[in-house]
């Protein structure tokens, strides 16, 4: 049986993306801090930075940093940007989807200068301080968005480590796998959100609401098959709602093998999978779930 939850529920829409400038964007552009919102955290008081990280930019495209880019949910860091290069640079702070709306932004006005809550533009021989309380999400991306440098390589990628709302999510997500293994419906009863009209789907099939979902397929996987083994790797939480989300998106590789009693057929697929969560008070809820798995290929060595 391939293992290919979809849970489909009403829409969701997605939170607007971080404002990265205001005011009229030409020249220099000084914008108030409260302006700028970003899933990845907010601009915050130097005065109470637990910590300063120097940042060098330099014209090979790339940033150096003088500590680890580790960091925890709440946490003020000031960055000191100095560039030691001939040319402009910029150092910003977001997600993957904010950095991509800034860079498409930047290449309509190329000559733009920030000086923004999660920007700064440091011209050669300049330093400036950016000061930044992390959020929940478990992803943040900093980058130099002028036409150019972020495709040359100027960017770094960062953990938010010790997130209670990521580790939630990751649990559930292992409950889920727990669940599926072992044909137990409880984790799914406990962590899906239920409600009127949900439809879930698993290959081209649909059961009305959760208990059919449990009941029809969950649950008789320890009698339909010998064993299975399902593993998530590589897992990707993105929060939306700023320093306190309420919705949240998972992504993560997939590989599940097992063996089916009857036929004593092997299956062994791989691929990815999505998860949607909403938060409900201080938990979250799976809401939409879907895979894609294809027979698994060892990846060929390079020469």
């Amino acid at each position: 049986m391939k293992i290919t939850t979809k849970i489909s529920l009403l829409a969701i829409g997605l939170y607007a993306s971080l404002v990265f400038a205001g005011g009229t964007h030409k020249g220099d552009h000084d914008s108030d801090h409260s302006e700028v919102s970003s899933s990845v955290g907010t601009p915050a008081d130097a005065k109470k930075a637990s910590r300063v990280i120097k940042v060098t930019t330099k014209d090979t495209m790339r940033y150096e940093f003088s500590d680890k880019l580790d960091f925890k949910a709440g946490e003020i860091v000031t960055f000191e940007v100095t560039n030691k290069g001939k040319i402009a640079h910029e150092f910003s702070v977001g997600d993957s989807a904010e950095q991509k709306e800034h860079q498409a932004m930047m290449k309509k006005m190329p000559n733009m200068s920030h000086q923004d809550g999660n920007t700064v533009t440091v011209k050669p021989g300049e330093t400036k301080k950016l000061t930044w309380k992390f959020a929940a999400n478990g992803k943040v991306v900093f980058a130099c968005n002028i036409p150019g440098h972020f495709e040359a390589g100027m960017y770094a990628n960062a953990e938010v480590a010790g997130s209670a709302d990521r580790q939630q999510i990751v649990d559930i997500i292992a409950a889920i796998k727990y669940g599926w293994e072992n044909g137990d419906g409880a984790p799914f009863r406990k962590n899906f959100l239920d409600f009127e009209g949900a439809r879930y789907i698993e290959s081209g099939g649909q059961n009305a609401g959760l208990d059919s979902l449990v009941t029809h397929h969950v649950e008789p996987e320890k009698d339909a098959l010998e064993y299975l083994k399902l593993d998530f790797s590589n897992i990707e939480v993105n929060f939306e709602g700023g320093s306190d989300p309420s919705f949240a998106w998972a992504i993560a590789d997939t590989r599940v093998k097992g063996k089916v009693k009857n036929s004593d057929r092997k299956f062994d697929k791989s691929g990815y999978q999505t998860f949607l969560f909403r938060k409900l008070g201080e938990q979250w809820k799976l809401v939409h779930s879907h895979s894609s798995s294809r027979d698994y290929k060892p990846k060929k060595q390079g020469h």
